[in-house]
């Protein structure tokens, strides 16, 4: 049935006067809100032991292909559908090929939020989704090639020998600062760092979660054969790689707290060690036995890290006790939980459901991650499921109710993450268009174990994805419009009187939701052919 925005209730009225910076531009939003047809409520039986469900569906083009399950005709005419939702705009320079954070139509959006830079974690998603398109493989592969240069420059390295010889770098009052950066300026032929004010912005740079997840992936693309010998010989990009480990060993990745995928305040992650493990890992078993193919690679790698004087970062011994330690840490923190359960209950680094341990069974590739291990993973972060999206986790601040209309920064820093705390209304997370990546995992998961649960949570997952695709004249959640059949980065809550109203992130749309998607139903095909 059709209905309005309205979405839920809160147990409390919103004091308007001290919770936005216009009381004029506010009360017109609400109006609007109130008066428009956001989306239909579609109820769905589930399947299994699946419980019955309901859809907020938000483009009326979704709903006729929106089933309890699919077939090859039905996931056919979803891909086609949405083919162009999902289209990653690939932005081209003399000195790389990038894939930006957020693909805006207004430059202010771009220059109020920064979403037009590059994130690593961002663009190697962006590359996973492309690289897994025919007609989009070649440009993958220079986006790839593109952030191997980034992490090749001499400021990155520079970084990264400064920690080898020096660790306590890593915790020290510019900790953030001085290690490896996650995020740059794709307009600078230098790839500096974002500005502000003529210098480069403070920023939480601490993300193993994201440097584990490049090396990954540039080493199983040297296994699939994708990377030349010109290719990974050119300038400094094995060196980059050495470094690199040398880096994660030094900082001991393990028992570092790092500010992880949300950008936050530092704690020990599962996640972030998760996808550091399998990168050496993946590097363990290449060096201890090469194919035919990998061979050249490891040669020339080893060649190079005996020139530098750092082959004992790169040789099987060290890299199997590297990743017989960062098991060690996963195994543990899953055993307690979750994320970061590491701490004290009191502490606010204590954390157990969080939606980024997703990345344990999908971009990772842990070999000894035991099944029963992933489902664990899809269990913790099950209730983070709303009813639009889901929830990084619970009580998170970022884009809660209101967030665009108290002028707070989308910036890491402490001022912006305080605003953040100051005006969150509780039980108005912001949700998060990770039910892609769940509906993923989940079909990862019953690949596995053909327990046919796990196809119908891949099934209700993957029709929430679609039905947080946008309807046609939408208002974002800072009054202005959005983009129709987009994917935005999140849903957010405008609460008034007690009343709660869902409207689309203005950040959309999001490149990771549409490489999330693409990745989906890549995996959906793949099931189905079987």
């Amino acid at each position: 049935m059709a209905c309005s925005g309205l979405i839920g209730t809160v147990s409390f009225a919103m004091a308007k006067s001290n919770q936005v910076s216009s009381d004029l531009v506010y009360s017109k939003y609400v109006q609007q809100l109130q008066k428009s047809s956001a989306h239909s409520v579609i109820m769905f039986a589930g399947q299994g032991d699946v419980q019955p469900y309901s859809l907020f569906v938000h483009s009326p083009s979704v709903i006729p292909l929106l089933k309890n399950q699919y077939d090859e005709v039905l996931l056919n005419a979803i891909i086609k559908m949405t083919q162009e939702t999902r289209q990653i705009a690939v932005t081209k320079h003399p000195w790389g090929t990038f894939v930006q954070a957020a693909s805006f139509a207004s430059q202010d959006m771009a220059s109020e939020t920064n979403y037009d830079a590059i994130w690593l974690r961002d663009s190697v998603w962006g590359y996973l989704a492309l690289d897994s398109q025919a007609d989009t493989r070649s440009e993958a592969h220079q986006v790839l090639l593109t952030l191997w240069d980034y992490m090749a420059t001499s400021h990155q390295i520079d970084r990264m020998k400064s920690i080898i010889l020096n660790p306590a770098l890593v915790n020290d009052k510019d900790g953030q600062m001085n290690v490896p950066h996650i995020r740059f300026n794709s307009a600078s032929a230098q790839f500096e760092d974002v500005q502000e004010k003529g210098k480069p912005q403070p920023w939480t740079h601490k993300q193993n979660d994201a440097l584990g997840l490049f090396l990954d992936t540039t080493l199983q693309e040297v296994k699939d054969h994708k990377i030349t010998a010109d290719e990974w010989n050119k300038d400094k990009r094995l060196d980059a790689l050495i470094y690199l480990v040398g880096y994660l060993d030094k900082a001991r990745f393990d028992q570092m707290e790092d500010s992880g995928a949300w950008e936050e305040d530092a704690r020990l992650n599962t996640s972030s060690v998760a996808l550091v493990t399998s990168a050496l890992e993946n590097l363990q078993k290449m060096i201890a036995k090469p194919s035919d193919v990998e061979k050249p690679f490891v040669e020339s790698l080893q060649d190079r890290a005996k020139t530098l004087k750092l082959e004992h970062f790169i040789n099987s011994e060290n890299l199997l006790r590297l990743v017989d330690l960062g098991y060690l840490r996963i195994d543990k923190q899953l055993a307690m939980g979750g994320e970061s359960p590491d701490y004290p209950k009191t502490d606010p680094r204590y954390r157990q459901a969080d939606a980024a341990l997703l990345n344990l069974i999908y971009p990772a590739r842990l070999h000894r991650l035991t099944i029963k291990q992933k489902e664990q993973v899809l269990d913790i972060v099950a209730p983070l499921m709303g009813d639009i999206g889901i929830r990084r986790y619970f009580n998170d601040n970022y884009q809660s109710a209101n967030f665009w209309f108290h002028n707070i920064k989308t910036d890491t820093d402490s001022a912006s993450h305080a605003e953040r705390k100051k005006q969150f209304v509780p039980g108005t997370e912001a949700q998060w268009f990770f039910d892609s990546w769940y509906a993923k995992a989940a079909l990862m998961v019953y690949e596995e174990n053909k327990n046919p649960h796990y196809k119908a949570l891949a099934f209700r997952s993957m029709n929430h994805a679609l039905a947080q695709i946008t309807g046609p004249n939408m208002i974002g959640a800072n009054a202005k419009p959005v983009a129709a059949m987009a994917l935005p980065e999140s849903y957010n809550f405008i609460a008034d009187n007690g009343e709660l109203w869902e409207a689309p992130s203005p950040i959309t749309p999001l490149n990771w939701a549409k490489a999330s998607m693409t990745l989906m139903l890549e995996e959906m095909k793949a099931d189905i052919h079987k």
